[in-house]
């Protein structure tokens, strides 16, 4: 026997087995099924509880769905959905001997083209026209949200990144004339600090956007504003790369246009060495 064979042909066609089986689901599995045609990326990037609460069924109805079409489980559902996409949806780039650097670059490429409809340049304004401007992020979601802060903070904008634990601190001096940016992949770790911002009157509430992978987000209805970015299984590259990369991409995107509507250099901020502040020639 050939050892050379593609392990791809040992497994389930996840779509092609929904078709055989649809005639065997219930109403809500049906729910289910349809929910996953429509948007198979954000199932993708979602655990099963999540999956559930986006398209408004229980859990074991998830589950059920993903027995009944010939699956052990969820995550053995879902494994085989995002091999079923790889193999079924051509690359862009097949058969370009592309390196793993190349698709680092193609990502930088697809953020900037998700940005749409003058995004950077609406974010830009509603950016320097705040009177104060905070971000949050959590887990992998926080270096994007820092670095947002102290690029902004170079063009002297006054910005505040809370730190896990302290957004309920900020949010108690936040205001109306305020911008708050959230990066959140795809879980509902802010649903706290959101929540919060709910309890005010919608005349007292900052202007929240959220930056995401998920156009599904569990929070998504909580925020006024929803930009939502690619990541490697979006745009069916073969190789994994971390999703935080398009966040931090478009952290660099936004900058470049607050850096011309600003039209001035930034100015570095000034390293601390054994806790003084080191002056440079740029700021003594």
């Amino acid at each position: 026997m050939d050892g050379s064979f593609n392990t791809l042909e040992l497994i389930m066609d996840a779509f092609k087995q929904m078709h055989l089986h649809a005639g065997e689901l219930t109403p809500t599995e049906h729910k289910v099924l349809d929910a996953i045609l429509e948007n198979p990326e954000a199932i993708l990037q979602s655990t099963s509880t999540m999956a559930a609460q986006q398209i408004g069924v229980s859990q074991s109805a998830v589950s059920r769905f993903c027995q009944k079409v010939g699956y052990e489980n969820f995550g053995d559902f879902r494994m085989n959905l995002m091999l079923s996409l790889s193999s079924s949806t051509p690359s862009l780039h097949e058969g370009e001997g592309h390196d793993p650097i190349d698709y680092l670059c193609d990502m930088m490429r697809a953020t900037n083209e998700s940005l749409k409809d003058g995004t950077p340049e609406k974010l830009t304004e509603r950016i320097l026209t705040a009177e104060n401007v905070y971000t949050a992020g959590a887990g992998l979601s926080s270096p994007p949200a820092l670095m947002l802060s102290m690029e902004l903070l170079k063009y002297k904008v006054p910005c505040y990144y809370m730190q896990s634990g302290q957004e309920m601190i900020y949010m108690h001096v936040a205001e109306p004339d305020d911008l708050i940016v959230i990066f959140s992949s795809k879980n509902d770790t802010q649903r706290l600090l959101l929540n919060v911002i709910q309890e005010k009157t919608p005349a007292k509430r900052p202007y929240t956007v959220m930056v995401t992978h998920n156009s599904s987000h569990p929070l998504r209805k909580m925020v006024n504003e929803l930009i939502v970015l690619p990541t490697w299984q979006t745009e069916r590259y073969p190789v994994y790369i971390e999703p935080m990369t398009s966040m931090l991409a478009f952290c660099s995107i936004l900058m470049v246009e607050v850096s011309k509507r600003i039209g001035t250099d930034p100015q570095m901020l000034p390293p601390i060495v054994n806790g003084k502040r080191i002056k440079t020639r740029q700021n003594s």
